[in-house]
C-alpha cells in the first residue's frame, strides 16, 4: 500500500469514528432516571419537562443520539442546523438556517431560541447541543444593527485572516444571542454538551459561547478589528456601537458564568487527532502526534512544515497536527485553508523529498469549496508540471480547488455533520520508492 493510500484510508476510517453518535456514545450513559456526562451525574427524576435544544453543523446526529438515550423524557426539541433533515424525529422543530453568513432564516432562529428559553421553569431541565457554525446559524445583531450590515461585517472578517477567537471576540459584542446573553432568559436548570471546534476548546469562543459568559471587552472587539486593519471599512453603524460601547453607552457582554448551566466538552480536535494516531500505529506507522496547533497563516505554516519533513530519518514516521490556520484571501478564487496549505507546501518541495502530506476539515468542506482538504505525495509536482498546471498562477489566484482537481488530488467525503477543527498527516520518507500518482 503507498503512503497516499495509506493516507487516504486513515482519514476515512478516521471520520467513521469521530461521528458524533459515537462521541455521545462514548460520553454518556442513562439509566434510572439518572444521566451520567463523564464523571458527572444529574438527577433527571426531579424534573417535570426535559428539554432538548441545540444548533451547530453536528446538531441533527447529536439530537438523534440524545432522543435515542433518553426517549420519551424528552418533551420538546427545538434544534438549528445547516444541512436539510433527511427524517422526520419525534416532537422536534428543525429549522434549517445558514453558514457561514447569519441570513434571515438565522434570525427566525434566535427569536425562536429565545422564547423557548423563556418559557422554561424551576420544574424544567434542558440539554443544549453546540457544535461549531453556531454562530451563524442563530444571530440577532443588536440594534440599530441590520442583517445586511452584519453580514457585511462577517465577511470582512473571514476574507481578512483573522482568527476565529477575534472573529468571535467582536460577533460577541454585536449579537443579542451569543457572549453568555442566552443564558440570562432562564433560571432552568440545563447543561450545554460541546463539539469543540476551537483551537484550546475556550468555552468564551466556541459558537460565540450563547450560554457561557464572555471575557472580552468592546476595547477589545476594536483593536482585533484595527489590527486586522478593517475597522475603518466596518459599516459606520457598527463602528458606532462597538465605540459607544467602549464609552459605556451599550451593555457590555455577561462577565460572570450563569451557576445554573454547566458545560461539558465531549469532544475536541484532541479527539480527532488521538484517535488518527491510533488508526496510524494499526497500521504499523511510527506516529507523533505535534503539540503546537495549526494556526497563523497558511504560508507560515507550509514553511514550518517544510522545514520538519525536510530533517533526515532513519524510518517512515507520521507527524499529525490539528487546528485551523487562517487565509488572507485576495482573489476570487475556489478552495479552503486546507487545499491552500497543500499547495502552498507543494510550492516549496523540491523533487527529492520523499513525503505525502494530508490536510483536510473534520465537517467535510474546505472553505467555499465542496472539497474537505487535498492530499499530495513526491509525484504531485511532477504531475502538475504533465498537466500543465502553473501551481504559483493558483496559489496567487486562490483557486486550490481548481487545481487539485485538475491533479485529481481532492479529498471530497462530503459533509459529515460534525466539525472538529482540521488535521493534517505528514508522512516522511526515508528512502524514495514509495508513492503513488493518485490516490
Amino acid at each position: 500500500m503507498s503512503n497516499k493510500t495509506l493516507l487516504n484510508k486513515v482519514f476515512n476510517r478516521l471520520l467513521e469514528q469521530i461521528t458524533p453518535q459515537k462521541i455521545i456514545a462514548e460520553q454518556c450513559r442513562y439509566a434510572e432516571e439518572t444521566l451520567r456526562v463523564a464523571q458527572d451525574s444529574y438527577d433527571l427524576s426531579q424534573y417535570k419537562n426535559i428539554y432538548l435544544l441545540g444548533s451547530g453543523k453536528a446538531v441533527i446526529p447529536m439530537a438523534k443520539t440524545v432522543q435515542e438515550l433518553l426517549k420519551e423524557r424528552i418533551s420538546h426539541t427545538l434544534i438549528v442546523g445547516p444541512y436539510p433533515l433527511d427524517e422526520e424525529l419525534e416532537k422536534t422543530r428543525y429549522m434549517q438556517s445558514t453558514h457561514p453568513l447569519p441570513s434571515g432564516q438565522s434570525l427566525l432562529a434566535a427569536n425562536a431560541m429565545q422564547e423557548e428559553l423563556r418559557g422554561f421553569g424551576q420544574e424544567d431541565f434542558f440539554i443544549y447541543l453546540l457544535s461549531g457554525g453556531s454562530s451563524s446559524l442563530i444571530e440577532l445583531p443588536e440594534a440599530p444593527i441590520s442583517l445586511e450590515e452584519f453580514q457585511e461585517a462577517t465577511t470582512l472578517m473571514l476574507r481578512g485572516g483573522m482568527t476565529i477567537d477575534a472573529i468571535n471576540c467582536v460577533r460577541k459584542h454585536l449579537s443579542a444571542v451569543k457572549g453568555g446573553k442566552l443564558a440570562l432568559l432562564t433560571q432552568a436548570k440545563g447543561i450545554v454538551l460541546v463539539l469543540s471546534d476551537v483551537i484550546g476548546d475556550d468555552l468564551h469562543a466556541i459558537g460565540s459561547a450563547p450560554l457561557y459568559y464572555d471575557k472580552t471587552r468592546f476595547e477589545e472587539a476594536i483593536e482585533t478589528l484595527e489590527n486586522a486593519s478593517i475597522f475603518e471599512q466596518m459599516p459606520p453603524s457598527i463602528q458606532r456601537f462597538l465605540i459607544e460601547g467602549k464609552e459605556g453607552m451599550n451593555d457590555e457582554t455577561p462577565k460572570e458564568e450563569q451557576k445554573h448551566i454547566s458545560h461539558h466538552i465531549i469532544g475536541s480536535n484532541k479527539t480527532v487527532l488521538h484517535k488518527a494516531k491510533a488508526l496510524l500505529e494499526e497500521l504499523g506507522v511510527e506516529t507523533s502526534i505535534i503539540k503546537e496547533p495549526m494556526q497563523g497563516e497558511v504560508s507560515g505554516l507550509a514553511r514550518k512544515l517544510y522545514d520538519l519533513a525536510t530533517v533526515p530519518l532513519q524510518k517512515r514516521h507520521c507527524y499529525i497536527l490539528g487546528g485551523e490556520a487562517t487565509v488572507t484571501v485576495k482573489a476570487e478564487g475556489e478552495g479552503g485553508r486546507n487545499q491552500h496549505l497543500c499547495l502552498s507546501l507543494l510550492s516549496l518541495l523540491k523533487d527529492e523529498a520523499d513525503i505525502t502530506f494530508l490536510s483536510a476539515a473534520t465537517d467535510g468542506i474546505d472553505g467555499n469549496s465542496k472539497a474537505a482538504g487535498a492530499l499530495i505525495d513526491k509525484h504531485s509536482r511532477a504531475n502538475a508540471k504533465a498537466k500543465h498546471l502553473d501551481i504559483q498562477y493558483y496559489l496567487d489566484d486562490f483557486d486550490s480547488y481548481t487545481f487539485f482537481l485538475q491533479s485529481k488530488e481532492l479529498l471530497i467525503p462530503g459533509p459529515t455533520h460534525n466539525n472538529l477543527l482540521d488535521i493534517a498527516m505528514i508522512m516522511i520518507e526515508p528512502n524514495t520508492d514509495e508513492g503513488d500518482e493518485n490516490v
